[in-house]
């Protein structure tokens, strides 16, 4: 089961980006890990509340397969948040999936992470993915290797839909390098037989000179 962390913003983050994104990722058998900077979130419409699992500072990139950003006006806390612009770059250097919607894909090029990538977002960071090397996109969702963005809460479950395809066929491909090479018997035997050229079987190999050399016998001195 693919291991996912969101992180949302302590206060104001939307609430399809959140919701919506939760209940189609656990639908396709994903694990989600909330974190926010307080124990308790609240939503930026419905001003519900999310009882977070773990506070930001605690979380290790190692732990997951993917990490989520989810927007609204309350993300702009993690624009200059050290920890969460690390998660972004580490996320990257991990070769794991790196997404964000609405607001969130501004916090990637604050990272520095979306220079030379197809990206989207909301309107108003548009021009900050620019500015940081992005190229950006009017498509509602963007998937540039690793990273997948999108420009808002209406496109939250197809987000989330591109988020989960993109994390089977990353875990796929990790399981596929992991498995273990058995040659067969015949391919045990060529590799011998390629070892062997050039060498007579059961024939001694002498050097340039074809001298051969035997070991001294003191006995008879």
């Amino acid at each position: 089961m693919p291991d996912i962390l969101m992180i949302i913003a302590p206060e104001g983050f939307r609430d399809e980006e959140y919701f919506y994104v939760r209940e189609e990722l656990e639908r396709s058998g994903n694990k989600i890990t909330v974190a926010s900077t307080k124990d308790v979130a609240v939503s930026s419409v419905e001003k519900k509340e999310v009882v977070v699992d773990l506070l930001l500072e605690e979380c290790d990139v190692a732990d997951y397969d993917a990490v989520i950003f989810s927007g609204g006006p309350g993300t702009k806390i993690y624009f200059d948040n050290q920890k969460a612009l690390e998660i972004c770059y580490q996320t990257i250097e991990q070769g794991k999936i790196l997404a964000a919607i609405c607001m969130a894909p501004g916090i990637l090029a604050r990272a520095g992470v979306l220079e030379g990538k197809n990206a989207t977002a909301w309107e108003s960071e548009k021009e900050v993915l620019n500015k940081a090397g992005a190229i950006t996109s009017d498509s509602h969702v963007v998937i540039d290797g690793q990273i997948i963005t999108a420009d808002g809460p209406d496109s939250a479950r197809e987000f989330a839909k591109k988020v989960d395809e993109s994390l089977k066929l990353n875990v796929e491909k990790d399981e596929d390098e992991e498995e273990e090479y058995y040659k067969s018997e015949d391919e045990e035997k060529d590799d011998e037989d390629e070892q062997d050229e050039g060498f007579p079987e059961n024939k001694p190999y002498y050097d340039e000179d074809g001298r051969v050399y035997e070991k001294r016998d003191n006995s008879k001195e």
